[in-house]
């Protein structure tokens, strides 16, 4: 069966600048919940995943993101604009990272995708979610207050 999930990141008021390697969140928590992403408890093949980020120019210094992705929720509990780290008490959790590419002005809209991700894991007991952080590559001065990230990701079950 195939799964589409969807997260909505909502970037804090401020324009303070991510360096490189920084990862981006919201208010709260810069760890991401990706939701409904396959059957409870079981494998997964994530096929795709991509990034719409809705700003309508390419901020100076903006390259690529990085999705770190975990079977429990993150013990580091990282804030937005904090650099990423996996500690110890994270590696039991780790599943490793999907590379989203270089992002792209497609008009009103940034933009990035990986197709063919092929990457397997097993979801955690009881869960059908995943965890994630998103790493910027690059250094930059987000374009504005509040801006809003969406990823999605397409899994089928195994």
């Amino acid at each position: 069966m195939a799964h589409i999930s969807r997260t909505t990141i909502t970037r804090p008021a401020n324009t303070t600048a991510y360096t490189a390697g920084d990862v981006i969140g919201t208010t709260d928590s810069a760890i991401i919940r990706i939701v409904g992403i396959g059957p409870m408890s079981d494998h997964i093949l994530i096929t795709a995943a991509d990034l719409e980020i809705d700003v309508a120019s390419v901020p100076s210094g903006m390259t690529s993101f990085r999705l770190h992705l975990y079977d429990e929720i993150p013990g580091s509990a990282l804030a937005d604009n904090a650099a990423w780290d996996l500690p110890s008490g994270d590696r039991a959790n780790y599943l490793g990272y999907i590379d989203l590419g270089v992002i792209s002005d497609v008009g009103s809209t940034l933009y990035t995708q990986a197709d063919q991700v092929n990457k397997q894991f097993k979801l955690g007991f009881g869960h059908t979610s995943l965890y994630a952080y998103l790493q910027t590559i690059g250094g930059f001065t987000p374009a504005g207050n509040s801006e809003v990230y969406r990823l999605r990701l397409r899994s089928v079950g195994l």
